[in-house]
């Protein structure tokens, strides 16, 4: 059908000429060809030569304006309240940047590309057109208005049923990383036909709820304007050509026109279902942006001078965002740690130790109260330059895909080699490492899986005592381990800790017990505080905490 309308043309064209079809033309016809067909090569270089120029530069916008969108993403993740990374799955946040960076690329070479080309060819070629015949020309425009009106009709239709579709690819591939970074589950429990079940039913929903939407977009195509707007044109024209209206080239010029006065609704057709998925995307980007941080920096921070590390708690009261003043995680909370002294809590799992942790490193703010810094509210310090005080070492510490050097220099960046050797060796971890083929250029694999729980830990305290903080933070640290393993990573938490101020998160009792103050946190608050020995006569809690653990404990008389 496509191929025949051309012979059509031949066909009319032949009628209005009586079928001529050799002509006697002068010298100066001849010349004046020769220079028309010139000219049009001389256009036609001119508008390839511009034509690849400008393709370069609008996939140089697309490409600075995606990166710059990706860092800005990137950057936006890491300064991120930590709570808010603890609501969504560790996928979301990734995704959302990483189709930000795509759409603004897809976008910028939409519309720099294609449709700003287009809208500029469609002014110059109406202008042309307008001063040649204005009737051909109106005629060509009546099918824009109604064949615009149609295509936002369905744009703004299927709207949200597209962003219906969108929740479906995205649970997709939250499921889909999920099920990849938990695969030990699978490789110890490998049932395939179930994961896969699971997997494809997540797939199907998406891809079935995208192809029925896609159906209805496919109407938009078959609405196509431009068939009208032909049979208008040709129609009329061959009127005006047999009544000496117009000449036959005015005829053609029109026809040829059509292509550009119609390509910016073709393209608004093609490109407008394609921008309402890719603005969504844009769209959760900039709400990330502009998502309000629950901690954050003073508009004029102190500088921290002097550090002592004495902490106090100075009735702090704790509650997450959307629990509210009802669901107080802690309550009422005071208590102080001096300076070179360790501070010890225990108690049951959601007592709220970790709550403490986490507010001690600022991780989150207080609801209510102070924690306060050698008598300064932390909240007048920078984030960076408070935590720089701070080194933490956890029950599973965070590594990365890098060398063994690289994760220790974590602690400090700029760190020497020697630096970080002399670190490995206070954390009791220069033997293992100096085992291995490649020492301390070894790469540890995605979360250090290439390391046991033991050399994990062990270069976690590397990278605390590398930067030399004047606070310690530790949350379980040995739980997960052996006992020899226990007594290997004890000797380099007590280079860690020695002479620093630290705080002690333990559910075993016996990394604990000869802390200056152990404090048992119930419920949300401080039911006890004392030494080992005091909390033994004084707190029935504690004892039976004591007397559960004899497994791992020393026993007291």
């Amino acid at each position: 059908a496509r191929l025949v309308q051309p012979y059509l043309y031949k066909v009319i064209v032949d009628t209005l000429t009586n079928g001529i079809v050799a002509k006697v033309f002068t010298s100066a016809d001849s010349l004046f060809l020769i220079q028309l067909v010139m000219i049009w090569c001389g256009l036609a270089i001119v508008n390839n030569i511009t034509h690849s120029c400008a393709s370069y530069i609008c996939w140089y916008i697309g490409n600075q304006s995606s990166q710059w969108v990706h860092m800005a993403g990137f950057k936006r993740l890491l300064r991120l309240d930590y709570y808010a990374h603890t609501q969504k799955h560790s996928s979301q946040y990734a995704k959302i940047v990483d189709e930000a960076d795509t759409s603004t690329w897809e976008m910028s070479v939409w519309w720099f590309n294609r449709f700003i080309p287009a809208a500029f060819g469609f002014v110059g070629m109406l202008a042309i057109a307008l001063s040649v015949n204005w009737q051909l020309t109106l005629i060509s425009l009546s099918v824009i208005p109604p064949g615009l009106a149609i295509v936002i009709f369905m744009i703004r239709r299927y709207e949200n049923e597209q962003h219906r579709v969108n929740k479906l690819w995205n649970l997709k591939h939250e499921h889909l990383s999920d099920q990849i970074s938990n695969i030990i589950t699978y490789k110890l429990n490998q049932d395939e036909p179930l994961f896969v079940k699971v997997q494809k039913g997540f797939s199907d929903r998406a891809a079935e709820a995208q192809t029925a939407l896609n159906k209805k977009w496919r109407f938009v195509d078959m609405i196509n304007p431009d068939v009208i707007a032909r049979f208008l044109v040709l129609g009329f024209g061959v009127l005006l050509v047999k009544n000496s209206q117009v000449t036959l080239g005015t005829l053609f010029m029109f026809m040829g026109l059509l292509n550009e006065i119609l390509v910016p609704l073709h393209l608004l057709g093609d490109i407008l279902p394609q921008y309402s998925r890719r603005a969504r995307h844009i769209d959760r980007f900039l709400k990330l942006v502009e998502q309000k941080d629950f901690v954050r920096d003073p508009t004029q921070p102190r500088k921290i001078k002097n550090v002592k590390g004495r902490i106090e708690f100075r009735n702090v009261s704790f509650s997450y965002p959307e629990a509210g003043k009802k669901g107080f995680a802690l309550k009422n909370v005071s208590f102080v740690i001096d300076p070179g002294k360790t501070v010890a809590l225990v108690g049951h799992s959601g007592s709220g130790k970790t709550t403490i942790m986490s507010l001690v490193t600022r991780l989150v703010d207080p609801t209510e109260g102070e924690i306060l810094l050698d008598g300064v509210n932390i909240k007048s310090f920078k984030q960076a330059e408070y935590r720089r005080l701070i080194g933490t070492v956890l029950q599973e510490h965070s590594m990365y895909n890098e060398t063994i050097a690289q994760n220790i220099a974590y602690g400090k960046p700029n760190a020497t080699r020697r630096d970080i050797i002399a670190a490995a060796k206070k954390a009791v971890a220069n033997p293992y490492v100096e085992k291995l083929p490649k020492r301390y250029d070894t790469l540890i694999g995605e979360r250090g899986v290439r390391l046991s729980g033991g050399e994990k830990q062990r270069l976690a305290i590397a990278r605390a005592i590398l930067k030399r903080p004047h606070i310690v933070v530790l949350d379980e640290p040995t739980s997960a381990l052996d006992s020899i393993t226990e007594a290997k990573v004890q000797k380099g938490l007590d280079v860690l800790i020695e002479d620093r101020t630290c705080l002690v998160i333990a559910h075993r009792l016996s990394t604990v017990r000869n802390a200056d103050t152990i404090l048992l946190v119930k419920e949300g608050g401080i039911a006890a505080a004392g030494s080992h020995s005091k909390l033994l006569h004084t707190s029935p809690d504690y004892r039976e905490m004591v007397d559960l653990q004899t497994g791992g404990f020393l026993a007291d008389e």
